[in-house]
């Protein structure tokens, strides 16, 4: 479910501010973020891509330290992914 969570926030699904508190999602986002492909290669970057619910392409690389730049439709979205505790 952590992709999901990834690409629901890329998409704007997932509200989050900036201020750094910790942001969880626990419901199931596949109905919005609609289908998608994910390979990781040799560096273990993961990299998707797919369309969302209303038809609007999106791309995402996540590098292994948690940074994440993704280009949904003409925007393009950047931030950090870290583990809870």
């Amino acid at each position: 479910m952590l992709m999901s969570t990834v690409v629901a926030v890329a998409l704007g699904v997932v509200p989050v501010s900036s201020d750094p508190a910790i942001v969880t999602a626990d419901t199931d986002f596949s109905s919005r973020i609609g289908r998608y492909t994910q390979r990781i290669d040799r560096r273990g970057t993961t990299h998707l891509r797919g369309a969302d619910s209303n038809g609007r392409s999106y791309e995402l690389v996540m590098d292994r330290s948690g940074n994440v730049e993704a280009s949904v439709g003409e925007q393009v979205v950047s931030f950090r992914v870290t583990q809870g505790a």
